[in-house]
């Protein structure tokens, strides 16, 4: 063999060196790369990340961890112009208002006789409380005018007073409708109904037409609900004002179902110590803010989700019932104005999940770690504004630890450049 070949060959010990070099720089990077992976690293190992990375999902859970909830219930007065429902009638402290304005009333029967006037409303199958034997129950209202001219699509209870309605029955009902789409008439006051008509014919003249509202008597045993005027099903179980007239010498009848109808309800809920009600239609609320004192303030939220335990037994629902609840970033002091968006809620056993994130909206978690006002969230029934829908939760308060609201915070630490 060659002499200069041999001299290239390492010895033995320059072998060892080549392969103790390569099993050091392998265990480096294996290093590295451990670190790199690791859902916790040491606050050493934060120093060499560059700033705005992340160094793994973390998660409290306020079941394991602590943190303080403050949680009360409030009045939220809703408007329910947008309802299919048109509710009436009494039940224990809940009590409901049904307004009505007609509206496209012909202005050809100036100076006409009213000869008769009938209201005809449908039902709709809907009676609170939800037993069988509220479905019997019995209704009964008078009629009387709206004396005051009322944005239909933004009034509530809290808007109203005793001047607002009048004092004269112009009509009244007694029964106990316990079929889908059964029709119910009263008799109004034909000189209301002659007043409406001089009014469409002349906007000056002095009696306006603002309408007539359905308020109950002592009588009611129940609420019950009729189709409004907004109901989408048919024209047909609209409410009806059907009037006979004569001017001229000639008679005609006239039909409208063209109608706005909002219902105002009233109640008194007094929760126990250890449960929180959500009451659609009246409406009560629920605000919950929380302490983010033990998240970092860089972090990146990755998931929120609220759990809350069912108070079955103290909950009413109906046929109506969507079963959903809502969550709502709070915007004021009041707690009472939220942005709007919804984060919705659906029952898992007995309990309900809201997941406060969204593909759309940045969590309200997120909003405070970033230095917005925390006030909270509201939580509401999903069907705020339809019915009488009654869910009750376990509070922070109750006995039972695992029937307490649960929250499950995940997320992700961030550098500090």
């Amino acid at each position: 063999m060659p002499l200069n070949i041999l001299r290239k060959m390492p010895t033995n010990s320059g072998k060892f060196v080549i392969i103790i070099k390569i099993l050091v720089i392998i265990f480096t990077l294996v290093t590295f790369y451990t670190i790199g992976c690791a859902d916790d690293p040491s606050s050493l190992g934060l120093n060499f990340i560059p700033p705005g990375e992340t160094t793994g999902v973390r998660v409290f859970d306020s079941y394991i961890d602590t943190m303080q909830v403050t949680s009360v219930n409030v009045r939220k007065y809703v408007n329910t112009s947008t309802s299919s429902n048109l509710m009436v009638g009494i039940n224990g402290s809940y009590n409901s208002k049904g307004l009505i304005r007609f509206g496209g009333l012909s202005g050809d029967y100036d100076s006409a006789t009213v000869n008769s006037a009938t209201l005809t409303l449908s039902y709709r199958n809907y009676y609170f409380p939800v037993s069988a034997s509220d479905s019997l129950g019995q209704i009964a209202f008078d009629v009387f005018k709206i004396n005051q001219s009322l944005n239909f699509s933004a009034i509530t209870l809290d808007s109203v007073n005793s001047s607002t309605f009048g004092t004269v029955s112009q009509g009244s009902y007694t029964g106990s409708p316990t079929a889908d789409s059964q029709k119910i008439t009263i008799s109004l006051n034909t000189a209301m109904v002659k007043d409406w008509l001089e009014y469409a014919a002349d906007t000056s003249y002095p009696n306006k037409n603002y309408g007539m509202v359905l308020s109950p008597s002592a009588a009611s045993t129940v609420i019950k609900a009729f189709y409004s005027g907004l109901s989408a099903i048919s024209e047909n179980v609209r409410p009806k004002l059907t009037v006979i007239v004569t001017k001229n010498n000639n008679t005609d009848t006239l039909t409208t179902s063209g109608s706005e109808t909002v219902s105002l309800v009233n109640a008194s809920i007094t929760p126990s110590s250890e449960t929180f009600s959500l009451q659609a239609g009246v409406s009560y609320v629920q605000t919950m803010k929380f302490d983010l004192s033990k998240i970092p303030s860089n972090a990146t939220i990755n998931d929120v989700q609220l759990y809350l335990t069912l108070d079955s037994a103290n909950s009413k629902f109906s046929n109506q019932t969507s079963h959903s609840i809502a969550a709502q970033y709070i915007s004021d002091t009041a707690g009472l104005v939220t942005d709007g968006f919804s984060f919705s809620g659906s029952p898992s056993g007995g309990q309900y999940v809201i997941r406060v994130m969204s593909g759309f909206q940045a969590s309200p978690f997120q909003r405070w770690l970033l230095g917005e006002t925390n006030y909270g969230i509201m939580l509401r029934a999903g069907n705020q504004f339809t019915n009488l829908d009654l869910f009750t939760f376990f509070n922070t308060t109750v006995a039972d630890p695992n029937k307490r609201p649960r929250i499950i915070i995940k997320y992700t630490p961030r550098v500090t450049p």
